[in-house]
């Protein structure tokens, strides 16, 4: 894994600097923080949102630790749900890349999530299963955009961890802004494939996942909104997961035209008696991310 991960950070790092090698002659492309049409952000939207559009045309970085409580009622006679990990940090890169670049006629869009994971019981961690996900965003209009593009899974250092194995899939996003900015609302989903069965080298498919969006602009640059609770479905057994989220936040801006983004956050799941897998009761999560001005 730690092989895969050096060689990802050295693309995206190679990626971050095409942009500033391309400026001068591309400079009515370079991305604003607070929104241009041209590269895909919505320009009507109000900084509080942007700040928590999961595809915002501004190079940002995020970094957050969730802590769990697990519930551990019985899934079949004398089986008890198993449990998941105890706790974890995880990081986020948001860079985008202005249309024409790689040839693309659309704003590029490139998230790269990467999480360390405590074990459950504790005593280890690892790296948990990494995402990559790139969106193009061939849609777009005043206030709202939709973008689709590929989404892969790196394998997690152990099993312990998360899925030990490459997954591939698609990625797609719908965003929409109303009441002049205030609220944003859309859907982020995701579909991976892999050889996830342990007794098979067939291709199965994973979760599909179904991650509603929806983030209200308060007084003095505060903010709700119902946090990173995305619906999954499990497509072998038929089932669903469905947590219920809210979470409170506040952007400050600096002098460098950036803006600083803290939330805190809380989850459960509502709907998971069916669910075979591992279902939290409770999550707290803490965040702080920073977007780059111009």
């Amino acid at each position: 894994m730690k092989k895969y991960l050096i060689q990802t950070i050295a693309l995206l790092t190679l990626i971050l600097m095409m942009p500033q090698a391309q400026a001068a002659e591309q400079k009515e492309m370079v991305p604003q923080a607070h929104g241009d049409v041209q590269d895909g952000t919505m320009p009507e939207a109000e900084e509080e949102v942007n700040t928590n559009d999961p595809t915002a045309a501004a190079i940002s970085a995020s970094f957050g630790w969730e802590f769990y409580n697990w519930y551990d009622d019985e899934i079949a006679p004398g089986k008890t749900r198993p449990q998941g990990s105890n706790n974890n940090f995880n990081s986020r890169f948001v860079i985008p890349l202005a249309a024409g670049t790689f040839g693309s006629p659309w704003p590029i869009i490139n998230r790269f999530t990467f999480s360390n994971v405590e074990a459950p019981g504790g005593g280890t961690s690892g790296s948990g299963n990494a995402e990559f996900i790139t969106l193009f965003v061939p849609w777009k209009w005043k206030t709202g955009k939709i973008g689709i593009g590929p989404a892969i899974n790196l394998p997690a250092d152990d099993k312990q961890f998360g899925t030990d194995v490459w997954r591939y899939g698609l990625a797609g996003v719908i965003l929409e802004n109303s009441f002049e900015g205030r609220l944003m609302w859309g859907f982020l989903l995701r579909q991976v494939w892999g050889e996830t069965d342990p007794n098979s080298n067939s291709i199965i498919a994973s979760p599909f996942v179904l991650q509603p969006i929806a983030v209200y602009k308060l007084d003095e640059s505060w903010y709700i909104s119902n946090g990173e609770s995305p619906i999954a479905y499990h497509w072998q057994d038929k089932e669903f997961l469905v947590p219920l989220g809210i979470r409170l936040g506040k952007t400050i801006p600096d002098d460098k035209g950036g803006i600083w983004n803290a939330y805190v956050e809380y989850r459960t799941n509502v709907i998971y008696k069916d669910w075979n897998g591992a279902a939290a009761s409770d999550i707290i999560r803490i965040n702080a991310s920073y977007t780059f001005g111009n």
